[in-house]
């Protein structure tokens, strides 16, 4: 039975719309992350949803790899799409599934940066009956299966992931220096003393966080990959145990989403009209 939306004619889509109101979308982007794919934000949701697909069912979508990445600008590779044509360009896409039927989607992210403008696209798709759910590997995986994802090397688990869907050969394990969410290495004290940037945009004073968008190039440290050709198939293996527990995961929540009736969360003017 075809689940993906990519390989059915349009009649085969037309039915595969009526029979669920809900649909698979991934997202990622193209950035850095040390010796791992740049594209590992976009396959690893291309291939959770896949996976989830497979589980359920349900219609699932291509993959959105082009993401948000203003923090990431800098880094050879890094696809820069600016957050609101992102915003729109994921309610278009919204749009055009209302009109094939559909109420609910669960969005597979890829990249924490996808966030915002999902979240606003959530705001924009409600004026016309729809409900978005956004699903994060990493986020749900230190939480909710802590025995195999582990906040403090979040970075060594994605490179885990990235070989199981990429292959070890596409590792860059040379002996050189990786910027760009890799390693344990504190950031440059760029503030001073007092003030400690984090990640990203978030930085600590005081025990409290406090939000200073700057560009990650500046506040990232060098690491070396410090992984040897051995560690490579326990690496892969856990890569795979990772995307079929996360898979398994996201598919349940899928089945329990899709029971979800939208009408009794907010109403509706039917009235309105898609432009």
């Amino acid at each position: 039975m075809k689940y993906k939306l990519w390989d059915m004619s349009w009649r085969e889509a037309e039915e595969a719309f009526k029979g669920s109101d809900t649909v698979i979308l991934p997202t990622g982007t193209l950035h850095a992350h040390g010796p791992t794919p740049i594209g590992i934000d976009a396959s690893a949701a291309d291939r959770l949803a896949d996976e989830v697909g497979k589980r359920t069912g349900l219609l699932t979508l291509p993959v959105v790899t082009y993401g948000e990445d203003a923090k990431m600008a800098r880094y050879p590779g890094s696809m820069v799409i600016d957050a609101h044509t992102l915003e729109q360009y994921y309610t278009d896409i919204c749009k055009s599934l209302r009109r094939n039927g559909i109420r609910k989607v669960v969005v597979v992210n890829g990249h924490g940066g996808n966030r915002e403008a999902l979240i606003r696209t959530g705001r924009n798709v409600r004026e016309f009956g729809m409900l978005i759910a956004i699903l994060e590997w990493w986020t749900i995986g230190v939480k909710a299966m802590p025995d195999l994802f582990h906040n403090d090397t979040i970075w060594l688990d994605e490179l885990a992931i990235a070989l199981a869907i990429h292959g070890k050969e596409n590792a860059d394990i040379t002996p050189k220096m990786h910027k760009g969410e890799w390693g344990d290495n504190p950031t440059k004290p760029v503030y001073g003393d007092k003030i400690k940037a984090v990640a990203f945009n978030d930085s600590i004073f005081r025990g409290g966080p406090v939000t200073i968008p700057i560009d990650a190039w500046d506040i990232d440290i060098e690491s070396p990959p410090e992984i040897k050709e051995e560690d490579l198939d326990s690496l892969f293996e856990k890569g795979v145990t990772m995307i079929n527990r996360m898979a398994d995961y996201i598919a349940e929540f899928a089945k329990e989403f899709e029971k979800v009736d939208v009408d009794k969360i907010f109403s509706v003017d039917k009235s309105d009209t898609l432009s």
